[in-house]
């Protein structure tokens, strides 16, 4: 199995500021990291960077996080998913709820600790 530091990570987030927390983060981990402003970003790069895992947002503009996780995962249904939320709820079920719902392997609350993300991404590539 190719070393787990070597595995490609596509960060989707419309908050550039917190896009480069997480890159910076995966990148300190010595990930290869692509990032996407958008899902609609997300979804095409998903088709050319071919990453292992998407680690994306769930409230973005003109694409949110779930139809950005069925695009991705219907363009390769082995990419694993980690869908993260500062909050929100539609019908009393939380994104995040719905986000595993629809394919997504993990998900992380925002604001977390960069191990926890780590944490998740080692979960999800060994599961």
């Amino acid at each position: 199995m190719e070393a787990m530091s070597q595995k490609k990570i596509l960060v989707i987030d419309d908050d550039d500021f917190v896009r480069g927390m997480i890159c910076n983060a995966l990148r300190k981990e010595n990930f290869l990291v692509e990032e996407a402003h958008n899902g609609n970003e997300g979804v095409q790069k998903s088709r050319s960077f071919k990453p292992a895992v998407v680690i994306t947002d769930m409230l973005m503009p003109d694409k949110e996080g779930i139809e950005t996780i069925l695009e991705i995962k219907a363009v390769n249904k082995d990419i694993k998913i980690i869908a993260m939320s500062g909050g929100g709820s539609s019908k009393n079920m939380t994104f995040l709820e719905m986000a595993k719902k629809v394919g997504a392997e993990q998900v992380l609350s925002k604001p977390f600790k960069p191990s926890a993300m780590i944490e998740a991404i080692r979960s999800v590539l060994t599961s």
